[in-house]
Formats: C-alpha cells, sequence, structure tokens
C-alpha cells in the first residue's frame, strides 16, 4: 500500500468511527425511547389535563410566530423555484398552485412544521426536564409519591399530539399565500388560476393529518427521553438538549418516508 493511501486511510478511521458512534448514540436513544413510550401507553389515563393544556399552548400560540415566519418564505422560495423551472421546461404556470398545495399538505407542511417544533419546543423539553433530572426533582417527585409519567412526560406527549395538528395547519395556509403572492407578483399567476384544489385528493389530506399527529408523538417522546436521561450537570443539560432535537427530527423523518409510502401503497 502506498504512503499516500495509507494517509487516506488514517484520515477515513475518525470519520468512520464518528458515524459509528452516531448510529449506536441514535439506536440507543430508540431504544430508551421505545421503553418511555410503553410507559405511556401503560398509563396514558393519568394525565395531568391542566398541564397537557399548558403544554398544547407551548405548541401552538407560543411556537406560531417562528413557524409562520418559517413557513412563509418556505412557501415563497418553492414557489421561485418551481415557477422558474416551470418556466423554462414547459412554459406553463398554470399548475403551480395546485401541485404546491398538494406537495404542502402531504410533505412539507407537516414535515418543515415538525422540525420547528423540535428546535423550539422539543429543546424546551429536553432543557426543563434535564435541569430537574440533574438537581435530582425527578426523584423528589417520585419520593413525594407524584409518577414522573403522569406530570412529566404524559401532559408534553398530550400536548404535542393536540397542538401539532393545529399549527401544521395555520401554518401551511401562511405558507400558500405567501407562495400567492410570490406567484402573482413574481411570474403573473392570477389569483383564481393558483387557487385550485383539482390536484388534492382525499388520500393527500389523510396522510398530512397522519404525519401530523405521528410528528406530534415524536417530537416530545424524544425530548423527554433526552431530558430524562441527562447526566452530568450543565454540561449535560446541554448535551440532552441537543440530542433532543437531533433524535427528534431523525424520527421525523423516518415517520416521513415510512406513513409517506404506505399512504401511497394504501391510498394511492
Amino acid at each position: 500500500m502506498s504512503a499516500e493511501a495509507n494517509t487516506q486511510a488514517r484520515k477515513d478511521i475518525p470519520l468512520i468511527s464518528g458515524l459509528g458512534r452516531w448510529v449506536i448514540a441514535e439506536l440507543s436513544a430508540l431504544r430508551t425511547a421505545w421503553r418511555l413510550w410503553q410507559g405511556v401507553c401503560r398509563s396514558w389515563r393519568t394525565v395531568e389535563w391542566h398541564a397537557a393544556i399548558q403544554q398544547t399552548h407551548e405548541v401552538t400560540n407560543r411556537s406560531a410566530l417562528l413557524v409562520f415566519v418559517v413557513m412563509a418564505f418556505t412557501g415563497a422560495i418553492l414557489i421561485v423555484q418551481g415557477g422558474t423551472q416551470a418556466q423554462r421546461i414547459v412554459g406553463d404556470l398554470s399548475p403551480i398552485g395546485p401541485a404546491f398545495l398538494q406537495l404542502l399538505i402531504r410533505e412539507f407542511g407537516p414535515v418543515i412544521t415538525a422540525f420547528m417544533i423540535a428546535a423550539r419546543y422539543g429543546a424546551g423539553i429536553a432543557a426543563e426536564l434535564g435541569s430537574m433530572k440533574v438537581t435530582e426533582q425527578v426523584d423528589a417527585l417520585r419520593l413525594a409519591g407524584a409518577p414522573p409519567m403522569s406530570y412529566l412526560v404524559l401532559p408534553r406527549i398530550y400536548g404535542g399530539l393536540l397542538g401539532m395538528l393545529p399549527i401544521i395547519v395555520f401554518g401551511s395556509v401562511v405558507a400558500y399565500y405567501a407562495g400567492a403572492v410570490t406567484a402573482f407578483y413574481g411570474f403573473g399567476v392570477g389569483w383564481d388560476t393558483y387557487f385550485s384544489t383539482s390536484f388534492v385528493k382525499l388520500a393527500d389530506v389523510s396522510v398530512g393529518v397522519a404525519k401530523s399527529l405521528a410528528f406530534g408523538i415524536a417530537v416530545p417522546l424524544m425530548s423527554c427521553d433526552a431530558g430524562l436521561n441527562a447526566r452530568g450537570g450543565a454540561a449535560g443539560v446541554g448535551q440532552a438538549t441537543t440530542r433532543a432535537v437531533i433524535s427528534s427530527s431523525v424520527l421525523v423523518l423516518f415517520l416521513d418516508l415510512v406513513v409517506g409510502t404506505l399512504g401511497y401503497v394504501l391510498l394511492g
């Protein structure tokens, strides 16, 4: 083996080992999250509804500004890209509105909004529960006879489940109208042409709703798991927050692939 090959092999080792550690860490996170999910399924009736409503408020009202701003720019950017390519390839811009609405309902709306909720709400969950874990407040709850599952985990799961669909719907509406403004002033597409639902089917709405509910469970579940497994003081809380966002985002993509594929197979 030449000297250049040996040098390249040594450079590849840290990359491969780093990738291996990341995969192992994500698999470990999925394993612990699965155990947490089993606990959620066993005790789902014991939720504190007042806390669950507060968490729903966190997902919707407190996250609305971030989601709306990101979705507005997303809608404008996608219409600019799609309109430019349509002009170059086919020269017909009439399907741009209906096609964008279909993709928004089925794919972009749920996924991009879930990423924003993971970055804002999921990180907050991990930081809050991680701080409680490293300061032994979680253990104090157990000693006081207050199960952490009912007081800490279930309200956040229910909050994500109840709040994710509304925030996705409103975020998608913002993106769609931002795209309409861009299409009208940037490409001269008429309002009647843009606001057409000819491409949207019941299957698209069903898949979008299914993804929203799945993401509403996945983001708080992975974030709670990251926070409750925090170790090592302030540094551990920071690591838990990072892990919550990464694990939630990876699981969102995985569920997007699974639910989207099943939707095409079963519903078309």
